[in-house]
């Protein structure tokens, strides 16, 4: 019965249908298969999404529209061309570096690929850069929204595994600035090879100046993660904190914002919020219902069987996560389909901490990847490409995020070393 769910779900989802409607269908026909009565499906609904911590989830996105709205997206990007555009390729790097001060800002990889296919892939254009390579920096770059903290999908992995959201967020910083190194790495091997121009040159002033401009925007993010890593705040309370704070910015300081301008902002935030819930509503009848069915354990136990082998093992869940990230939203992925692997993860004796990384960086490769691939459609949607143009260069990007992959899940200390 629980592989039939499964595949009634995967069906659902490729007929067309939301995800957080389809979990909830699978479910319900699932339950009244096996004699269950209906009214567990609203309970349990309820129950999935009345949580405290998941207040984070709306307080985060509303932060990162605020930020978005205000100048702070201007002065992160003059920053950034202060300190790597003078090297070979230097908006292509901007275009990395700036999407790592963003993932601070939203948490959301959708979001920054949103924002920063408008502003850096027309850019790029005018210096020369083929679209179809600016369009795969800006699509890979911004999947560090999900890995440097604040993340969405690591608030979803500690709410669904009991993991300390404090834990997995500073778990994410080191594999985070790798993941952009390994970025620019890779910018620089295509600059190299087909002589794309430096931005600037360096100039000790400039950066000073482009410093000083985004000290304030900068604050922000740090205010939020250093005080949920230092104990000070709970992540909804830090959520609230960066909200607050980012309404004084772009109100007080600067007035960038309009009281109509928050309104549509909170709008966009309401919609946001709530397809995230259905999911997570959808996710928790589901969830319990194969719960009950032992799938989990049987999962644990198929992938374990196949070898003892420590390594094998790892990598078997590696490919299972990244063919998973393929097909579902990385939000119904974590919390069907990661408690299903918690057993073997604690039998492997992996840290929750250290798994949840592994797994944002599995999803991240998966939503550049079709069918699914949110982020590489998000920005054809807005560069007007096709997926075949933007993988020309993309792939490269994509076997460089696997590389990195292979290295935190191998090497724990690059997750865990503040830990």
């Amino acid at each position: 019965m629980a592989w039939g769910v499964v595949l009634l779900l995967f069906a659902l989802i490729a007929v067309g249908m939301p995800i957080g409607f389809a979990l909830m269908v699978a479910a319900a026909i699932a339950m009244a298969v096996s004699g269950v009565d209906l009214i567990m499906v609203p309970i349990q609904m309820y129950s999935g999404v009345n949580k405290v911590i998941l207040l984070a989830i709306p307080l985060f996105i509303f932060m990162g529209e605020l930020m978005g709205a205000t100048s702070i997206s201007d002065r992160i990007i003059n920053l950034a061309r202060a300190l790597v555009g003078w090297i070979r390729g230097g908006l292509a790097h901007v275009n990395v570096v700036t999407s790592m001060f963003m993932a601070e800002m939203s948490g959301s990889a959708v979001a920054d690929a949103a924002v920063m296919s408008k502003i850096f892939v027309p850019s790029m254009e005018k210096q020369g850069y083929p679209r179809s390579f600016a369009a795969a920096v800006t699509a890979t770059s911004a999947t560090l929204g999900i890995i440097i903290p604040p993340s969405i999908p690591m608030v979803l992995y500690g709410v669904t595994t009991n993991t300390s959201i404090k834990d997995l967020f500073i778990a994410g910083i080191v594999p985070g600035l790798i993941l952009g190194g390994a970025f620019m790495v890779t910018s620089y091997l295509f600059a190299r090879r087909e002589a794309y121009p430096r931005d600037e040159r360096f100039e000790l002033p400039r950066l000073g100046s482009a410093l000083k401009a985004a000290a304030v925007p900068l604050l922000i993010p740090v205010i939020v993660v250093g005080g949920l890593i230092g104990g000070f705040v709970t992540p909804t309370e830090g959520a609230a904190l960066g909200v607050v704070c980012a309404l004084l910015f772009g109100t007080v300081l600067h007035r960038d914002l309009s009281r109509q301008r928050i309104y549509a902002l909170m709008l966009e935030t309401v919609k946001q919020t709530a397809v995230v819930m259905l999911i997570i509503a959808g996710s928790a009848v589901l969830g319990q219902f194969l719960a009950n069915e032992r799938l989990p354990q049987q999962v644990a136990g198929a992938l374990g069987g196949v070898s003892d082998s420590y390594v094998v093992r790892l990598l078997l869940i590696n490919l299972f996560l990244l063919a998973l990230g393929m097909f579902l939203h990385a939000s119904a992925a974590i919390i069907v389909v990661v408690p299903m692997l918690m057993p073997l993860v604690h039998q492997m004796g992996i840290d929750p901490a250290h798994f949840g990384v592994i797994v944002c960086l599995n999803l991240g490769i998966g939503q550049q990847t079709p069918p699914v691939a949110s982020v590489l459609l998000t920005v054809c949607s807005a560069t007007g490409m096709r997926i075949e143009q933007v993988m020309s260069y993309g792939k490269w990007f994509i076997a460089a995020m696997f590389v990195v992959l292979m290295i935190v899940s191998f090497i724990p200390a690059t997750a865990l070393m503040f830990n």
